[in-house]
């Protein structure tokens, strides 16, 4: 099957659009929904015109919000928000099989300048996510949606995505990513997540650590509403896997599913139970064929995706420790050979964490720069904090000429660290980057 990126002929033309709204930084510190509320009334309330599923967590929120919308664009007009994107801004934003048109961007920026401007004398200007996130409720409400699959940006309580009403809230793993902001345990962090939770609509919980459990539990019963734990909703069985697929059956009280998916990364098991979890929690929930049909179309591009079989070239955007547990266990069982790490990484991760696991897995590594100036470790400096943790370190600055010395120097290879990185190679290789097969 095609798909359509659904860009304009001149794409690069939309470069000053775009600028723009990177450009749209926040005027003091002011952490409420008060600016993206005003800024979706301007624009008619879009979020209330179709019914939403909202999806938190430190880890897995992005493969299973691309599950959910596989799954209901099958038989519903379906739209999917996410972020970062990888290789262009319009991977954000997708529409049954579509990308947002660069043609609807500038459309809608230069409806909205105006108000953008005036908001910034009056209260303070919409950020780029606020911007962005409003952008996406109206461009479904616009294609007339049935449903959209909304990733949280950052915590919950009071990331802008917010402002919907969703029918299920769904809260996968949570870590420690972002504790200066959302907090410094688990219980505080949880509490940000759980505050995409509404009144009497269910929620459906991956995570199982204790703290996190009691926190959403206790959210939970505020807000009356159901609270659905995954490990207890689905039981795996029959698993197999390889490096093109996952093959399971999920035994739920819904019915047993025959999931054959594409995405592999055995992190992924967890995640389509999530999926299919929170599709059943609706009030018409889809029929099993079409949850084993949308799984099958689902890809997740950037975790755990082979690029290359010759040799054979990974590329995961696993950022942080627990990320980086799942990405070893995944690779450790389904490849088993050691790879020669490429590690780009950005200024506010929990850097020697992430490289001491990664260091269980191989001990070559190349370091490189990621495709984010503000925040990209110089490499010299990785090399200096990873210590003794590897044996064989080389420091190359340019991920291109990076990515090329490891393709002739290993027959596996594995790309990994930082989305800016995956993204920035995906671009250079030609390699998609669409939530769909």
């Amino acid at each position: 099957m095609e798909y359509k990126y659904g860009f304009g002929i001149n794409h690069w033309m939309i470069e000053d659009t775009l600028n723009y709204l990177y450009n749209l930084k926040r005027n003091g510190i002011k952490l409420d929904l008060t600016a993206t509320r005003l800024f979706a009334e301007y624009n008619g309330n879009p979020q209330d015109n179709y019914r939403s599923i909202h999806i938190a967590g430190t880890n897995g929120k992005g493969s299973i919000s691309s599950y959910i919308y596989n799954i209901l664009r099958q038989k519903n007009n379906t739209g999917l928000y996410t972020s970062p994107h990888l290789i262009d801004f319009n991977e954000r934003i997708v529409f049954n099989r579509e990308l947002i048109t660069d043609e609807y961007i500038k459309k809608f920026v230069d409806n909205n300048k105006n108000y953008i401007e005036e908001m910034a004398k009056e209260y303070r200007n919409p950020t780029f996510f606020e911007t962005t996130t409003v952008m996406a409720f109206k461009y479904f409400s616009d294609r007339h949606a049935d449903y959209a699959s909304v990733e949280v940006g950052l915590g919950g309580r009071l990331d802008s995505t917010n402002i919907i009403n969703p029918e299920v809230s769904v809260i996968a793993q949570i870590g420690y990513e972002h504790y200066r902001i959302l907090g410094c345990s688990l219980t505080s962090i949880a509490y940000e997540k759980g505050g995409i939770i509404k009144e009497t609509k269910p929620v459906v919980l991956l995570d199982d650590k204790p703290e996190v459990v009691a926190e959403i539990k206790k959210l939970a019963a505020v807000r009356k509403s159901k609270l659905i734990r995954v490990s207890e909703y689905c039981t795996v069985k029959d698993l197999e896997y390889d490096m093109e697929k996952i093959k399971f059956t999920a035994v739920t009280p819904d019915g047993s599913y025959n999931i054959d998916a594409k995405n592999s990364g055995l992190f992924q098991v967890k995640n389509i139970c999530t999926a299919i979890a929170a599709v059943n929690s609706l009030e018409n929930p889809p029929d099993i064929n079409t949850v084993e049909r949308g799984i099958y179309e689902s890809r997740w591009p950037g975790r755990f995706e082979i690029v290359d079989s010759h040799p054979l070239v990974i590329f995961d955007s696993a950022h942080n420790p627990p990320a980086a547990n799942a990405l070893v266990e995944s690779y450790t069982k389904i490849i088993g050979k050691k790879p020669l790490l490429v590690i780009g990484m950005l200024s506010d991760k929990d850097v020697f964490s992430y490289l001491s696991v990664m260091s269980r897995l191989s001990d070559s590594v190349i370091f490189t720069t990621p495709d984010e100036p503000e925040r990209a470790i110089p490499p010299q400096t990785l090399r200096e904090l990873s210590g003794n943790l590897f044996k064989n370190i080389t420091v190359i600055d340019d991920p291109v000429m990076a990515y090329e010395y490891a393709i002739k120097s290993s027959d596996y290879i594995l790309v990994t660290g930082s989305m800016y990185l995956v993204g920035f190679l995906k671009k250079y290789i030609g390699s998609p980057a669409v939530p769909f097969i």
